[in-house]
This record gives C-alpha cells, structure tokens and sequence, in this order.
C-alpha cells in the first residue's frame, strides 16, 4: 500500500514562501518611514517659521506698546502730536481721542471719509471692549474713518480712551517671504473671531472680511489641536488638501496658520514609492511562482474534494469518497460522510420550519403581498379574504394596481422602488371603498430581490376620528357662541338703549332733530357692528375645502379678535411676539380651530389664578427651517404625572360640564396628520415685573415651505 504523504511538510514549503511576504511587508514598513520622515522635516520648518513670525509680532506689539506709552506720557489737545505719530508710523493709519462717553475729542486720520469732532463712537467695538480692560485689541471690523477693513488698539487715558487704526504691513511684508514649492504663501493670519487678518495669497479676503471659522482649517486644526499640533484639512480657496499647524498670540487672540499642500508632499515621495512598488512586485511575481509549483500537487486533492461537495450540495449522497493523496484530506472526507447523515435530518427540519412559517404566515391580522412591481407572486389568507377571492389562482400574477383607487396609483408605483414606512391609500372592492395603512420592504426570496407588503384596513378607524373632529369642532361651536353672545351684549344694550331714549322723549314732545339723529346713527353703527361679527364668526365655522397657502400670524389675530371679549371679560392680558411673514401650506380654517383650542385651554387654566396677574403669551420664529408656535400661560402647569396623556382622546382634568376631553386631541391630530407638523407640552417657569410665574407652554412646529401632494402623506 502506498504511503500517504503529510500535508504539514507540504504547508512549510509554503511558509518558506511566505517569508518572501515578509520583505514585502519591509518594503512597505519603509515607505511609510520614507513618508514620515518626510512630514518630519515639514514639521520642523513650519514651527520654525511660526517661531520667527511669533518673534516678529512680538516686535511689532512693543512698538505699539511704545508709541501708546509716548501718547499717554506727551499728548496734549489741539496739539500735533497725533499728526506726527500718524506720518512717521506706517503701522497707524489713523488716531481717535474718544472721551469716556465715547464722543470724539480729537483725532488725526491719513484719509478721511466721514469723520469729524463731536461723533459719537460709543456702540464701536473698540470703545466698548475697553471698558473692563486697560487695553483692547479688537477683531477685524470695517473701518468708519477708510471704510476699509481694520483692526484697532485702545487703550486708557486718564477718563479718555485712545484708538489706534493699526495696518499690519511690516508683518504682513514679513509673513511674504516664505513661500512653498509652488510659489504659495505659507502663513495666513485671523482674529480671535476667525476672520482673516493677513492672506499674501489673496489680499481681497482681508478687505471683505472673510470668516472662516467654519471650514475645516479651524474645526479640524485650530479648535480642537493644541499650538504646534499638526492635522491634514480641506481649503475650499486651494480646492485641495492642506498640511499645517499653527500658534496663538494671547495678547491679540490672533491664530496665525502655516501650511503646504499635502498633495505636493505625497508627489515628492513619488519616485521612491514607484521604486519600492517595483521591488515589491518582483518578490510577488517570484512568491506566486514557487506557491503555484508547490501547490499543484495540493490542488488536485482540492478538486476531488470539491467533486465530492458538489455530489452533497446537488443532493447527491449515494456517492462513493475517493481516497486522497493526503492523510488529512482523508479525515475531512471521513467529515463529509457525517455531514451527508446531518443533511438528511436538517432537510426534514426545514421542511418542518417551512411548514410552520406558511402557518405564521396565514395566521396574521394583516394582509400580506409578495410582489415584483406590482405583480402578485404570493398572498396569505387574509389577503384573499379581504378582497373576496376564493383561490389564489385569482391573485397570483394579477396587478395588483387593478385593486387600488385611481388617484393612489401613482403613489403606489413611486413606492415600489423603495422601503417604506406606514402610509394610507385607498382598495377598491367589489365597488366598496376601503382605507387601508400599508408599507413595504425588500426581501430576497429565491435568490430574488421582491417586495413584501403588508396593510391594515383602518376604515373604522378613519370614521371614528372622523366623529371625533365633528364632536370638536362642535365643542368649539359652542364656545364660539358664548363668544358671540359677549360681543353682541354691549352693542345691543346700546340700541336698547337709544331706542327707549326716542320712545320717551317722542312721548313727551321733547326730542329734538339732532338728538334723532344723533340716536339714529348708534343705532346703524352698532347694527353694522352686529352684522360684521356674524360674519367673522362664521368664516370660522366654515369647512375647508382646499390646502391654499395663509399666513400663520394673520390666523393668530383673527383667533384673538374672535376671542377678544372672553379674554377681556376675565381679565387676562395677551402679549404677542410674532416673526415676520410665517406662510403655511394647509387647511386654515383647522389651524383656527387648533389655536382656539390652545388658547381655551390657556384661558381655562388662568381662571385659577389671581385677577391681575393672568397672563398669555404667543410666539412665533422661525428655527432650523421649521415654524415654532408657542402659546405660553402662568395657569400654575400640569402635573407631570398626566402630562403625558393631554392629547389622548376624552382625556381632561375639567369637570364633565366643562370639556369634553376632544379639544387637544383633536388638535394633535390636526398638526400631525393634516399639516404634518408635531404638537408637545412642557411645564415653564418665567419672570415677569419681578415675580416668577409657572405655567404651561404649548408648542407647534410645522414644516417651512412644505409642498402638500400624495407623497407628502407617506410617514
């Protein structure tokens, strides 16, 4: 009998292969040195360079300082001391005597475009930041004496302040010398804000006060590196990466920022990476050659085995396993004849799970469609229920769009090509209408990509919250009358009023023409007065018929004119802060409805407190390209407990005869399923004329600029 042979000798031929890896693995270990020595030598020059300019600027602050100490020490008014301090200095363009209530005493400017004595300079940064300090170095600000782009240094005298126009042109002559490879300048220098002071690359930055506290030069080196730490970033004006560090002046806040282009850095390492590449691929060519002549002998076993596995994996066990060269091979084929018994018995489990997964699948509450584009592969049982079929014969194959109303197709057809959330359409059956909450998701089935749908009928559903919106809207219908009938009763005491005065002066043959008509004309005009209630109170009853686009704070003031004398007859005093013009895409007659139950709601909880300290606040802005409504109260708060539960349908903590527990569910439901929006409650606390008040804030957020159109309806 032959001898097997080991495999183990034949894997340390290979092994002593592999070690022709490791030089490779070498090679690369010293590219990566070659690229870090590199970065090296970049790092040392840049901190050298950041060194000498540190040093320069230092200069340049002690001849401030020392021209500052001259001014304090010998200046005079109506003198020429500025004048000569302005002309022998080319860093000063300009000098500002302010007194201490920021009022220019003096001053002496090389160009000057629109300053004189007697201006008052007190809302100017650089008079402002002085105040708490002896000296202040400002940001870069446009200059009222050029109009040009500037930084300033103030400083204390006796009860005036000093301000020098500071130009920066020896630092900036300075900072030019260095250049990269490319002829680029390496420094460029900001203010504490993160505006450019200094750029030799493009001075115009500088004149339009560019800000650049945003781009990745400052959140990824400057905000969050130490000085001297170094960081790749993206410049949006080199449109490339960069490499650089930067230091900090503490004095002035300036951050000054050298750099090189990282790309020019990687192209310089390109020879001796090309090199190294070339080597690695010769010990690669020389490594597969000696695997391919080892291993052939290796893979003629794998083939038999691979054989065999196909035999197993087609079904095939009735197969005889051919002995191999090697004992180990031997031992995984011993393994496969175990696995062909396992096989067996997993092959009747899992016809056993398939069994119980039609089961599941025919057992749910929800219909459920196996689709591609529409066309029916498989259905559950309820599915078949649901649209009256007796087979699935009926179903299997057929568009599924055959079923669906004609305005959701387009819908439904969009909603194919993607996974979706819970979404209402409308089923056709048999001419009956169903509403239905359905999604889908992709699945693979058979090595196929399908679409699974499942969907709910929640007709019944839609008809009770149908209800509930009537009884709602017929709570506010009566609120509104008591409205009216508080509107109406000084205007109709006054008719009574007039009237009854004619009646007894006409008996007494004492009324006179002027007093006639003089009676007459209160009469008409509180009339008029009558009939224009009637019709702002029934706009508000009116049903919305189309989504148009209104104005959020026009609807506010109409709710408060429609409220006006409920909310005056229990004192209670509106403040209202509303943003500029918030238009809105909806039902404008709902969103009445919704700010008439808030503000109920606000007034309802306010009747507990005292007479003179009721208070309702209404706000609005906009914030992260959202409409923010606040409808703020001092009525003490809710109880955290509950609050949780005040949009919950016939939820309330009034008596029975005072709320129906519909209002705020019902606007919930408005804002969230009609205008796509959300609604929420918090307990405040707030001050107002020195007292702490604690109350409810009722929030609304809509969505800005929303097009209202079938797929807006999609969750």
């Amino acid at each position: 009998m032959k001898q097997e042979k080991s495999l183990k000798k034949q894997i340390l031929i290979i092994l002593i292969s592999f070690s022709i890896f490791v030089a490779i693995s070498v090679g690369l270990i010293a590219m990566v040195n070659f690229y870090y020595s590199k970065l090296n030598i970049i790092q040392h020059n840049q901190k050298q360079i950041l060194f000498q300019i540190e040093s320069e600027i230092e200069k340049f602050l002690l001849k401030i300082d020392k021209i500052s100490l001259y001014i304090k020490n010998n200046y005079k008014e109506n003198s020429s001391l500025l004048k000569n301090i302005v002309d022998t200095n080319t860093n000063i363009s300009s000098i500002l005597i302010l007194d201490k209530n920021g009022i220019i005493e003096d001053f002496y400017a090389t160009s000057n475009l629109n300053i004189y004595k007697g201006f008052d300079y007190s809302n100017q940064e650089y008079f402002k930041g002085i105040q708490e300090n002896s000296d202040y170095w400002s940001n870069v600000f446009l200059s009222t004496v050029d109009e040009e782009a500037s930084i300033s240094y103030s400083f204390k005298l006796n009860d005036k302040v000093v301000v020098l126009m500071i130009q920066l042109r020896e630092v900036s002559d300075f900072i030019s010398r260095f250049k990269n490879q490319d002829t680029t300048s390496m420094v460029k220098i900001f203010d504490n804000s993160g505006t450019i002071i200094l750029n030799p690359n493009n001075p115009d930055l500088v004149l339009q006060r560019v800000n650049e506290k945003t781009e990745e030069i400052f959140t990824k080196l400057v905000d969050i590196l130490e000085p001297y730490q170094f960081a790749v970033y993206y410049s949006n004006g080199f449109q490339q990466k960069q490499y650089g560090t930067y230091t900090y002046i503490e004095r002035t806040g300036w951050k000054i920022v050298v750099r090189e282009s990282y790309e020019l850095i990687l192209k310089s390492l390109n020879s001796i990476i090309w090199g190294m590449i070339f080597s690695i691929i010769v010990f690669i060519i020389v490594a597969v050659l000696l695997s391919l002549k080892i291993s052939k002998r290796i893979f003629r076993s794998f083939d038999d085995l691979q054989q065999t596995t196909t035999n197993i994996a087609n079904g095939n066990y009735n197969i005889d396993v051919r002995k191999s060269y090697y004992s180990e091979f031997n031992l995984l084929l011993n393994s496969f004849n175990k696995m062909k018994i396992e096989i067996d018995k997993r092959e009747d489990s899992l016809e056993a799970s398939l069994n119980s997964f039609k089961s599941l699948f025919n057992s749910t509450m929800e219909v459920i469609v196996i689709h591609d584009k529409g066309i029916c592969l498989d259905a559950n049982n309820v599915a078949l229920k649901f649209l009256k079929l007796n087979d699935k014969k009926e179903l299997i194959g057929k568009d599924l769009l055959n079923f669906v109303d004609e305005k959701y197709k387009e819908l439904l057809v969009r909603n194919y090509k993607k996974n979706t959330l819970p979404y209402e359409f409308d089923i056709i059956e048999n001419g009956v209408r169903h509403t239905c909450l359905g999604q889908g998701k992709f699945i693979k089935l058979n090595g196929k990509k399908v679409k699974l749908s499942t969907l709910i009928d929640i007709t019944e559903l839609k008809a009770k919250d149908k209800l509930l919106f009537q009884q709602s809207k017929m709570a506010s219908m009566g609120e509104m009358i008591g409205n009216i009938a508080h509107q109406w009763r000084q205007p109709l005491s006054v008719i009574s009023t007039c009237a009854s005065g004619i009646k007894f002066e006409k008996e007494f043959n004492e009324i006179k023409d002027d007093r006639l008509y003089e009676a007459l004309d209160l009469i008409v005009e509180n009339t008029q007065y009558l009939s224009k209630t009637i019709d702002d109170f029934r706009n508000f009853f009116k049903a919305d018929k189309v989504i148009e686009d209104f104005c959020i704070n026009d609807s506010i003031f109409k709710v408060l004119k429609l409220l006006k004398s409920s909310i005056q007859n229990h004192n209670i005093q509106v403040e209202t802060h509303l943003d500029g013009e918030l238009i809105i895409n909806g039902y404008p007659n709902e969103f009445l409805q919704v700010l008439v139950n808030l503000i109920n709601n606000a007034k309802d909880a306010l009747l507990t407190q005292a007479m003179d300290s009721r208070f309702i606040s209404i706000r609005t802005c906009v914030k992260n390209k959202k409409y923010i409504i606040e409808v703020n109260d001092n009525g003490g708060g809710i109880d955290e407990s509950i609050i949780s539960k005040i949009f919950d349908p016939y939820f309330t903590t009034k008596h029975k005869s005072q709320g129906t527990g519909i209002g705020l569910y019902m606007s919930h439901q408005i804002i969230v399923e009609h205008m796509k929006g959300t609604l929420s409650v918090k307990n405040i606390e707030f001050k107002k004329n020195k007292e702490v008040y604690k109350g409810c804030s009722l929030i609304i957020t809509l969505p800005v600029n929303e097009n209202k159109n079938l797929e807006d309806y999609i969750i």
